[in-house]
């Protein structure tokens, strides 16, 4: 490898008593790996394995609550509470070592954010200023309470460096407790505890300074914080933060900062910056910390490549670099970036509908990488025990995955699809202006696919007879989903359009358009079409809370700023009864009929199964023969990987 393209990425960093080999860090994600407990299992330190293999200088263990009672926000989080946990904490170190990585971890107190449903005590809070969804039985702390913290804190500060970590990772972000004091908008203190900046942020100093205390003078401590919690005039800002930086820095050896606030909108989108997000949004913030202290600073948030990482570095913005869910997408995108293989690296979705797992209580997943979290079992791709010829039928996301997997196991494999590219329905999902992850994603899936050593035949429809004369020893069928064209009044009219003739150019739509259905690809697709200048109505039969309500809720949020920003009207509880020369004639649930007029109708009212070719072919199928991906139940790109994943590596 030559890191010569990136000399500041790979320069060493003195951080308190150790050497981080280079300017990389895995930041703070939770695995949910841990069991029912919080013990460290063989799915964790396998985690812990993939990320210090990356390359990265050090592994952050994500947002570990010191205080069970009071603060858990994630089912199987890691425990650090009690001795008897030390164990299995040093497994995890043992494994970040092996592959030359430091190991620390995010310390935290979540105060008013913790889940009602896991905690059995009231939750910690500087004021009681509850938030929907998270604790509503607050307790405002008196100085019984803070103290108690604090030495919560340097327990399982103690304990965590007794157990062999490198590092801490202090979690003063997000609106997290320390933040929630740091904060005007969740500090209504008016003792010596709020007020003025001085007084907000005593009680977060008296923490960070304890815990400096229990692990040495010379002990690695990174700290988050948000550079702006994105909430509002009272929410922290920029300025502030710097303010408590400066008296932080007596204590600590690097600042990281993020942005945000998990518990509050609008903050949470940018504490988990998404592909609304701006790229690199965090670094004007970093910029702006690195100009007023003393320590290193670190930045994280939508930084996908090393290039982006050696200009953030080399113009002085920021010393370190954090990336989380680009490593996850792909662990090897350091060491392809080394080796000039770019084009070769597999890009993240910023969608959520992975990593967010973690938020409903399940293990880490990635929607583009069928092995993140379970690294346990799928370490190394195994070779097959028994070459076979193996027959693809179909080249969405679903037939590619297969593909890829069954060619690293050394299968013998030909891919059909019936169209003169690959890609499915992927092609259509990347057509919004704003979807550019997509297109990414989409560009390199089908060049990885083209160039894996299948035999790749496109313009090619499967049917009986050939798949009696190829005689293969598996079938993967991987047929996809197909548009909804309902048989409404009025469907073939000159004026009503498929949303994806819209998104790919091939039809024009007038200036007041009506997208019908309130589901992803239609509101993304209005949201699109407003962007242009569009006037957009969106109209569905389900409620209009119910819009697009399996998507991941800070995805979900996100969009629907767009949706508000961009002027779209969303009409729900109204069935489509008739496409008319002028509009969309609904009915509402008593009965009554009105006509919402437009100059375009574009139909956009999901997807369905396209699996009448397995019914078909079935009785000649031979035993292994596999339905992945939409044939088998629409749903996402995560589960269209996941199926075919499954199944191919299994073959």
């Amino acid at each position: 490898m030559n890191a010569k393209k990136y000399p500041h990425v790979f320069q060493p960093l003195k951080f308190g008593n150790t050497i981080l080999k280079n300017r990389l860090e895995f930041t703070p994600m939770v695995s949910c790996l841990s069991n029912a407990e919080g013990e460290v299992t063989e799915e964790a330190v396998e985690f812990i394995g993939m990320q210090a293999r990356s390359g990265v200088s050090q592994v952050i263990i994500g947002d570990t609550q010191v205080d069970w009672e009071r603060a858990l926000c994630f089912y199987g989080e890691l425990n650090v509470h009690h001795d008897k946990y030390m164990a299995g904490l040093s497994l995890l170190v043992e494994e970040a070592h092996r592959y030359g990585a430091k190991l620390s971890i995010e310390l935290a107190h979540a105060g008013r954010g913790g889940v009602p449903s896991m905690n059995v005590k009231p939750g910690f809070a500087p004021s009681y200023v509850p938030t929907p969804g998270r604790m509503q039985d607050l307790k405002v702390m008196d100085r019984a309470d803070m103290d108690y913290v604090i030495n919560q804190f340097k327990d399982c500060a103690s304990r965590v460096k007794r157990a062999g970590f490198d590092a801490i990772f202090i979690h003063s972000g997000h609106n997290n407790l320390l933040g929630q004091f740091l904060s005007r908008s969740s500090n209504l203190r008016t003792d010596e505890y709020g007020g003025s900046m001085e007084n907000r942020m005593r009680f977060p100093l008296e923490v960070i300074k304890g815990i400096r205390e229990v692990v040495g003078p010379d002990f690695p401590l990174e700290m988050r914080v948000s550079g702006d919690e994105m909430t509002g005039p009272d929410g922290l800002q920029i300025e502030e933060t710097i303010v408590y930086l400066k008296e932080a820095q007596k204590y600590i050896n690097m600042a990281h900062i993020s942005c945000g606030n998990v518990f509050v909108e609008p903050g949470v989108k940018y504490s988990v910056p998404l592909y609304l997000q701006e790229r690199m949004q965090n670094v004007k913030y970093a910029e702006a910390v690195k100009k007023a202290v003393d320590v290193p600073v670190s930045v994280v948030g939508n930084i996908f490549t090393l290039e982006e990482a050696e200009e953030i570095i080399a113009s002085g913005k920021a010393d370190v670099v954090g990336m989380c869910r680009s490593l996850m997408a792909d662990p090897d995108l350091i060491r392809k970036s080394v080796s000039g293989k770019n084009e070769d690296i597999r890009p993240c979705l910023r969608c959520m509908d992975g990593c967010g797992k973690i938020f409903h209580g399940f293990p880490v997943r990635c929607a583009v990488n069928p092995v993140i979290g379970r690294e346990f079992k799928y370490k190394d791709i195994q070779p097959a025990r028994i070459k076979k010829k193996v027959m693809v039928i179909g080249g969405g996301p679903a037939g590619m995955q297969a593909t890829q997997t069954l060619i690293k196991r050394g299968h013998d494999v030909t891919l059909y699809e019936k169209s003169d590219k690959l890609g499915g329905l992927l092609l259509d999902a990347g057509a919004v202006s704003f979807k550019d992850l997509m297109r990414d994603y989409t560009n390199w899936n089908v060049d990885t696919t083209m160039k894996s050593g299948a035999v790749i035949k496109l313009n090619t429809e499967m049917t009986k007879e050939l798949v009696e004369k190829e005689k293969p020893d598996a079938i993967i069928i991987a047929t996809g989903s197909t548009y909804i064209r309902p048989n409404i009044p009025g469907i073939d009219k000159e004026n009503v359009k498929m949303l994806s003739d819209v998104e790919n150019g091939r039809v024009d739509v007038g200036e007041t358009v009506i997208v019908c259905g309130g589901g992803l690809s239609g509101i993304e697709g209005a949201v699109g079409l407003a962007r242009k200048g569009k006037k957009v109505t969106v109209v569905d039969m389900i409620p209009v809370e119910k819009f697009c309500d399996s998507l991941f809720g800070i995805t979900r949020k996100a969009l629907f700023d767009e949706v508000e920003e961009s002027n779209v009207k969303l009409v729900g509880d109204s069935k489509i009864v008739e496409f008319v020369d002028n509009g969309v004639v609904i009915e509402d649930k008593k009965g009554n009929k009105q006509t919402i007029e437009a100059d375009s109708i574009v139909i956009a009212l999901g997807l369905r199964s396209e699996n009448k070719l397995a019914e078909e072919i079935m009785p000649i199928l031979p035993l292994d023969t596999y339905v992945v991906g939409d044939a088998d139940g629409v749903e996402t790109v995560r589960k269209a990987n996941k199926t075919a994943f499954d199944v191919a590596v299994e073959i």
